[in-house]
C-alpha cells in the first residue's frame, strides 16, 4: 500500500487546523478548531500503526520534482510508525488540558503548525522535505516569542541562537550531500534512496557527519548546546517548547539520515557521541538537582534524559539501541504529563518556584498524586516504559563500556532525587504562607482524564513491551547493518537484535 496519501493528510491536517484557527473570530473558536484540528491528527497517526499491526506493508513514495531534483517522499519506519500516533496524543493533550489563559489564537496555531512540521520530519525520506520540515518547527515558536515576550531579550536571543545554530549545520550538511549524490549520477540528488544507491564517498563522510551531530546536538539540548532548553522552557512558551524538546526529531535525523548515508563516519565517531551523551546526562541531572524554578528544572531533567537516549543509541549495541529508542518514547510520555501539572500549578499558584509552594497535597490531592506517580514513570521505576527502556539501555552499555553504565546510572539516580525532591518541596510540608488565604482549585475533569491517560499509557506500555519492541526491531536491526557496514559479526548482531531486546525486556519484569 502507497502511504504517501495517508501521510500527505496527516502531515496537513494540523497545518489546516493552524490556519483556520489562526483566521477564527475569537480565542474560543481558535480553541475549538484546534481541537477538531488535533482529533483529527491524532485519528490519522492511529491509521499507520493500526496497518502495521494488521500486516499491511505500507510502501513509500511520493511525487518527484525533477527541475529541483526533490521528491516529495514520504514513508515510515518501525520507530516511527510509533511516534506518529504519540505526537497527535500530546497535541490534544495540550490543547485539550492547558491552560485556558495561555491558549490564545495565537498559541493554538503555533502549537498546530510546529506538529505539522514535526510530522514532516517524522515522514520524510527526502533531505529537502526533511529540511524544510525541521525549520518549520522551529519558526511558530520564534514568532510567538517574537509577539508575546518582545520585553525579554534573553529569551528572544536563546530562540535567534537556537534557530540559527538548529537549522545551519543541517542545510550546509544537506546541501553538500546533494551535490556529492548529483555529481555520482542520482536523479534525485535529495532522496535518501537515491542517495543511499549512489552512496557518499568516505573521504566525505566525517566532516558531514560533524555537520549533522552539530544541528542534532542541538536539537537534543546536549552539552554544550544545551543553553537554550532551560531558558525555552522557564520563560518561553510552554505547550512548543515541549513539542520541540520531548519529540525526538534529532534522534530520526540520526536514525534516518546519519547512520545509513555516512556508516564509515558513524562507526568511527559514534564513542565521541556516547560520551557527550553520558556529559549531558551528568550535567543535565546535577544542575537539576539545585534549581528552585519548576520550568527550568525541567529543561535541565529533559536535557538529562536525552543525554542518556544518545548515549544508547552511540553504543550500537542491541539492547542500547533497543532501550534508547523505548527510553525516547517513554521520556516524551512522562516528561509531557509532568510539564502539564507544573503548567496547572502556575496556573493554581501564580508560580512554580518551589520556595513559594508547599503542602499543596492539603488542597490538590490527585495533582500530587498525578505529579508523583509521573515523576516514577519518568525516572523508571518498576511497572513504567522508562524502567524497560532504561534497564536496556544500561544493560547493552555496560556489555561495552561498563564505567559509562556506572555513570549514566548514578545520572538517573540523581534525577530521581531531582524529582522527589521537587515533590516534597511542592506538595508536602506546611501550606505556602501566601496561598493560605486563595482558592487553590483542583484538577479539572479534563486535566484529569490526559493525566490519567499518559500514566495508563505508560504503564500499559511497561507491562507488556513486547510489541512496542517488535514494532522497532527492524529499525534497530537497520541501525546495525548500516553502522557496522554488514561485514564481520555485524549481520549476527542484527539479527539477534530483536531476540536481545525482548529477553532483556522479560527479564525487566
Amino acid at each position: 500500500m502507497n502511504a504517501f496519501p495517508l501521510l500527505a493528510a496527516l502531515v496537513l491536517a494540523p497545518a489546516a487546523a493552524a490556519l483556520i484557527a489562526s483566521r477564527a473570530r475569537s480565542d474560543e473558536g481558535a480553541r475549538r478548531a484546534a481541537l477538531a484540528g488535533a482529533a483529527l491528527t491524532l485519528l490519522l497517526a492511529l491509521a499507520p500503526l493500526a496497518l502495521s499491526c494488521a500486516g499491511v506493508a505500507l510502501a513509500s513514495g511520493g511525487p518527484a520534482l525533477p527541475l529541483l531534483g526533490v521528491r516529495l517522499h514520504l514513508g515510515v519506519d518501525g520507530y516511527t510508525t510509533g511516534l506518529l500516533p504519540l505526537l497527535g496524543f500530546v497535541l490534544l493533550a495540550l490543547l485539550a488540558a492547558g491552560p485556558r489563559a495561555a491558549l490564545d489564537r495565537r498559541a493554538a496555531a503555533a502549537l498546530l503548525a510546529t506538529a505539522s512540521a514535526i510530522l514532516a520530519v517524522f515522514c520524510a525520506a527526502d533531505l529537502a522535505v526533511l529540511a524544510a520540515g525541521w525549520i518549520a518547527a522551529l519558526v511558530p515558536g520564534a514568532r510567538l516569542i517574537g509577539k508575546a515576550r518582545a520585553e525579554d531579550p534573553l529569551l528572544r536571543r536563546t530562540c535567534r541562537i537556537f534557530l540559527v545554530g538548529g537549522t545551519a549545520p543541517l542545510v550546509l550538511a544537506f546541501g553538500a550531500v546533494a551535490v556529492i549524490a548529483a555529481r555520482r549520477g542520482a536523479a534525485l540528488p535529495f532522496d535518501v534512496e537515491e542517495i543511499a544507491r549512489v552512496g557518499v564517498p568516505e573521504a566525505w563522510q566525517p566532516p558531514l557527519f560533524a555537520l549533522l551531530v552539530v544541528a542534532v546536538l542541538m536539537r537534543m539540548a546536549a552539552v554544550p548546546f544545551h543553553g537554550w532548553l532551560p531558558v525555552l522552557l522557564e520563560r518561553g512558551p510552554l505547550g512548543v517548547t515541549l513539542l520541540l524538546a520531548e519529540m525526538p526529531v534529532g534522534l530520526c535525523v540520526l536514525l534516518r539520515v546519519a547512520v545509513p548515508l555516512l556508516p564509515a563516519a558513524c562507526a568511527e565517531d559514534m564513542p565521541i557521541l556516547a560520551v557527550l551523551g553520558l556529559i549531558s546526562a551528568l550535567h543535565g541531572a546535577v544542575l537539576a538537582l539545585v534549581q528552585t524554578d519548576l520550568r527550568r528544572l525541567l529543561g535541565y531533567l529533559v536535557a538529562s534524559q536525552k543525554g542518556l537516549v544518545l548515549l544508547g543509541l552511540a553504543t550500537l549495541n542491541a539492547q542500547s539501541v533497543s532501550g534508547a529508542l523505548l527510553q525516547s518514547v517513554a521520556s516524551s510520555i512522562a516528561i509531557t504529563g509532568l510539564a502539564m501539572v507544573i503548567g496547572a500549578i502556575e496556573a493554581r499558584a501564580g508560580t512554580a518556584d518551589t520556595r513559594a509552594l508547599g503542602g499543596l497535597v492539603a488542597r490538590t490531592p490527585r495533582m500530587a498524586a498525578f505529579f508523583f506517580l509521573l515523576a516514577c514513570a519518568a525516572i523508571g521505576m518498576p511497572g513504567a516504559l522508562s524502567f524497560v527502556g532504561e534497564d536496556l539501555l544500561l544493560h547493552g552499555v555496560l556489555h561495552v563500556h561498563p564505567v559509562l553504565a556506572v555513570l549514566a546510572l548514578t545520572a538517573a539516580a540523581i534525577n530521581g532525587i531531582t524529582l522527589f525532591r521537587a515533590f516534597q518541596q511542592v506538595f508536602l510540608g506546611p501550606l505556602a504562607r501566601h496561598l493560605k488565604g486563595a482558592a487553590v482549585e483542583a484538577l479539572l475533569l479534563r486535566e484529569r482524564a490526559f493525566l490519567l491517560g499518559m500514566v495508563a499509557l505508560t504503564v500499559t506500555l511497561g507491562v507488556a513491551p513486547s510489541r512496542l519492541l517488535a514494532l522497532h526491531e527492524p529499525t534497530v536491526e537497520r541501525v546495525l547493518h548500516a553502522a557496522f557496514g554488514g561485514a564481520g559479526g555485524a549481520p549476527h548482531e542484527a539479527r539477534s537484535s530483536g531476540l536481545a531486546a525482548r529477553e532483556g525486556a522479560a527479564q525487566s519484569r
